[in-house]
């Protein structure tokens, strides 16, 4: 009984952290689109790239939630322990950049993986609270 209990605050935690992540990004989005709309020309300058990063990092904590929303706290840390892993391959065995003769998809892939780096990062670190 007292496992159920911890693993349900667990899971929790984690879905609580999860949810809170996913608010903070759609509000930087939203505020990203705003600008966007306002003035498309000093949006792309100063902030196209800060918007790919917090569109990645949505992609992967909606990917997460929906884990999270199966009820299972092994499935949820199993998934993210692979997802973690599979990060630190790609950053560590992965090219750091594309040849591309297209400057944006070599840019997008050097922003991709400073999100991979700041996801494993805190995928990490909600794992080292789990009890």
């Amino acid at each position: 009984m007292k496992d159920e209990k911890a693993v349900k605050e667990n899971l929790n935690m984690i879905a609580g952290q999860v949810k809170a992540r996913i608010n903070r990004c759609v509000e930087e989005a939203d505020k990203y689109t705003k600008d966007m709309n306002e003035d498309y020309e000093h949006f792309f300058c100063w902030y196209s790239e800060d918007m790919y990063k917090i569109q990645l990092q949505l992609k992967i904590y909606r990917e997460l939630q929906k884990v999270v929303n199966g009820g299972s706290l092994c499935g949820t840390l199993g998934w993210m322990n692979h997802t973690v892993e599979h990060f630190t391959d790609d950053l560590l065995c992965g090219p750091i950049q594309n040849h591309s003769t297209n400057s944006s998809f070599n840019t997008a892939r050097l922003l991709e993986l400073e999100v991979k780096q700041q996801v494993a990062r805190e995928f990490k670190t909600m794992l080292s609270h789990i009890s």
